[in-house]
């Protein structure tokens, strides 16, 4: 009996490998057609209407950030307040807030309550050049010793206080840069430094404060202001880098679009391995070499031209028809020097071979092992 079984199998194996060879040649027939689904060409017309727009790979430092909320603090050693060291009343006003004074510009004159006729004045001046940023009293007003009349500031640097969640704190290194927003300028940027943290942490939420000295030489920035904080804890030197627009598809599965040609008439569709990412830019660990030139301007135009090989999360809204601008794909052999993917496909077109072979095999021989076996006969 084990003899039989044997002597069947062995019989069975060169059909098994014929099978195996039948499916990885029909697969092979198909590979094409997957690698022509990767190239997009458009009609110059067409690119003409896209605005695509290019950038080669390159180098970059991306930045591991931490996000904050906080607000626009006057430097102490450069916030003044004016107050009279005597009683009496505000005879002249020479200042408004939001003016700028200079170092010993008179600011206001008050006619003191001392014996004299006339009685005596006091002069206030600004002990340096700066903003008035406040101004408490007005022409005739009386005022009391220590009474503060006017607020001034210097605010070619101020500080940006960020409330920092103490789990947060020691992430912070010694010295942090971070990037500063206000809501009131929205396409102006700046760079604060980490000066100094707070030395109690607010039991009310569980933040310390810290301040960042940011150089202010326009004066856009202003007490009070509400400011967003991205806080740089670390950096990571990318060989290979591309911008952040240019990354299309989703985390499972992210794709871009690499020129072909010096016309702009013919992209490729390649998939990546991605790193760490910044804000604008992503770091590719597969998929891309130096010199590759990504799409990262309207790069999911190409998606939609391609006849819908994007995946459907490639971008978050509807652009309506793009006529018919004479795309199509064309079949290309080898992809020399442009990191065309043989691996993945070669990977899928093994596995693939063998497993339909093996469905094959188990399907045709279920009757062979299921049915009864013949005595073996002795000459």
């Amino acid at each position: 009996m084990k003899t039989t079984l044997s002597t069947r199998k062995s019989r069975l194996l060169p059909k098994f490998l014929t099978i195996f060879l039948t499916a990885t040649v029909c697969l092979s027939s198909w590979l094409p057609f997957m690698h022509a689904n990767d190239i997009v060409r458009i009609s110059p017309e067409l690119r003409d209407v896209m605005g695509l727009e290019t950038v080669k790979v390159g180098a970059s430092v991306i930045p591991k950030t931490l996000s904050f909320v906080g607000r626009v603090e006057p430097i102490a050693q450069k916030h003044y307040f004016v107050s009279s060291r005597v009683a009496g009343r505000v005879i002249a006003l020479s200042v408004v807030e939001g003016q700028n004074v200079d170092t010993d510009a008179i600011l206001v004159e008050i006619e003191t309550l001392q014996p004299g006729n006339p009685p005596p004045k006091l002069t206030l001046r600004a002990p340096f050049s700066g903003v008035v940023t406040q101004v408490s009293v007005t022409r005739g007003q009386g005022v009391e010793v220590g009474q503060t009349l006017i607020e001034l500031a210097n605010l070619d640097a101020v500080y940006a206080r960020a409330e920092v969640f103490e789990s947060l704190v020691d992430q912070i290194p010694d010295a942090a840069k971070a990037r500063i927003q206000v809501e009131a300028f929205p396409e102006e940027s700046f760079t604060g430094t980490l000066e100094r943290l707070g030395g109690e942490v607010n039991p009310a939420n569980g933040s310390l404060p810290a301040w960042f000295r940011v150089a202010n030489p326009k004066h856009l920035l202003r007490p009070g202001m509400l400011t967003s904080f991205q806080a740089i804890t670390a950096e990571t030197n990318a060989s290979i880098t591309v911008p952040a627009t240019a990354l299309l598809g989703n985390a499972a599965a992210p794709f871009v679009y690499v020129g072909r040609d010096k016309e702009g008439l013919e992209y490729r569709r390649v998939l990546l391995k991605t790193g760490v990412r910044g804000e604008n830019r992503v770091e590719i660990l597969e998929g891309l070499a130096p010199g590759n030139r990504v799409v990262y301007v309207n790069a999911h135009l190409l998606g939609l031209s391609a006849g819908g090989g994007a995946p459907n999360n490639s971008h978050g809204h509807d652009h309506g028809g793009h006529g018919h601008g004479g795309h199509g794909h064309e079949r290309h052999g080898s992809d020399q020097g442009e990191g065309f993917q043989w691996d993945a496909y070669f990977f899928w077109w093994l596995v693939g071979g063998l497993g339909l072979s093996v469905f094959l095999n188990l399907f045709l021989l279920r009757g062979r092992w299921g049915g009864p076996v013949e005595p073996e006969t002795s000459s």
